[in-house]
């Protein structure tokens, strides 16, 4: 099998890379991991070209001839193994301006069974950005871009190749990423009221996020809160104060605008999440509102998703319609999923 694995510059899958192939050593699997960038590096050298920090600002034709020399020496050398893993970008975002970081053309060397988009807090890739003299003083909005243009590039090459994607973040637990390229373990997305909980009984959080551990011995997980992206806007939230002001300042519009960008990626990552599940289990401990639970069911069943729910309280028909089943605890929800999991 081989494994295409993209992520943007500090995002962590170049540290995600090197935890697995520690794993997969351990494991006895016979597999090659590769890094694009160093094969270029390697193949300019031989050309008598160095690259720098700088790199990006290089000639396209050379960065392109030196890509593809390094896809071609990688295919070459994956007949060596069982499985490849190769580590690469699905573009840049350098100097205000969009670079590639692979072409269609280079896949013709090296025919990719898997894609992999690592994503990572945003709040961390800034920080590991900043002690980068690559990438010191690149904004967190163009971060965020980045990461929405590296994802959606990477899901186009897979769906070009007619070939799986999956969007995973750096804190997914590095037994379970095992599990979801080498297993036929069955996929759920943990969906719960994160915002009502944390006002109400913030020690279910960490009981919910148990359960989804657990349960990782027999499916893969995908939990949302793998990516605190959320508890940034939190926590640069205006107060009621700062938004009745009439005199807010071109600055806090910037910062408005900025957490609107947030919100939809969080969003939108949580839906493909979602959509790369094969159900989703809602853990509902509150009988008020949550909008966001409710969409995500909504989104599962849009694509035929089942809902497998844990809710006490009086059931409403709209939530019922949504559910394949509804369970009263979550120790009954646990015993369905492990005597069903086969059939699932």
């Amino acid at each position: 099998m081989n494994i295409i694995c993209t992520g943007i510059s500090c995002s962590g899958r170049k540290e995600l890379m090197g935890e697995f192939a520690a794993l997969c050593r351990g494991k006895g699997k016979q597999i090659g991991f590769f890094n694009v960038g160093d094969f270029m590096g390697s193949a300019a050298a031989a050309s008598g070209v160095q690259f720098t920090d700088k790199v990006l600002d290089s000639d396209p034709a050379v960065l392109s001839l030196a890509r593809r020399s390094a896809f071609y020496e990688i295919a070459n050398t994956a007949h060596d193994y069982e499985h490849t893993f190769v580590g690469l970008h699905a573009c840049f975002r350098w100097n205000g301006k969009l670079v590639e970081g692979i072409s269609f053309r280079d896949m013709e060397h090296f025919p990719a069974d898997v894609f992999i988009n690592v994503v990572d807090n945003l709040a961390d890739i800034a920080h590991r950005m900043e002690d980068n003299p690559q990438w010191t003083g690149m904004r967190r909005d163009e971060i965020n871009v980045w990461l929405d243009e590296e994802e959606f590039l990477t899901k186009q090459l897979a769906n070009l190749k007619g070939k799986i994607h999956y969007t995973v973040a750096r804190q997914h637990d590095l037994g379970n990423f095992y599990d979801l390229l080498f297993s036929k373990k069955k996929k759920f997305y943990l969906s719960y009221p994160i915002t009502l909980i944390r006002k109400e009984a913030p020690d279910q959080i960490e009981s919910i996020r148990s359960f989804g551990s657990k349960m990782q011995q027999d499916f893969i997980i995908f939990d949302p809160l793998c990516i605190g992206d959320m508890d940034l806007i939190h926590s640069t939230e205006p107060s009621q104060e700062e938004v009745d002001d009439s005199e807010i300042t071109t600055l806090s519009d910037i910062d408005r605008n900025f957490r609107v960008q947030i919100k939809t990626r969080t969003i939108s990552r949580d839906y493909q999440f979602i959509h790369q599940s094969d159900f989703i289990v809602v853990i509902y401990p509150t009988d008020k509102l949550s909008p966001g639970v409710l969409s995500e069911m909504n989104f599962a069943s849009r694509y035929n998703k089942p809902v497998y729910a844990v809710y006490s309280h009086a059931r409403s028909p709209f939530f019922e319609n949504l559910c394949e089943r509804i369970f009263g605890t979550i120790k009954e929800l646990e015993a369905f999923l492990r005597d069903r999991q086969v059939g699932i």
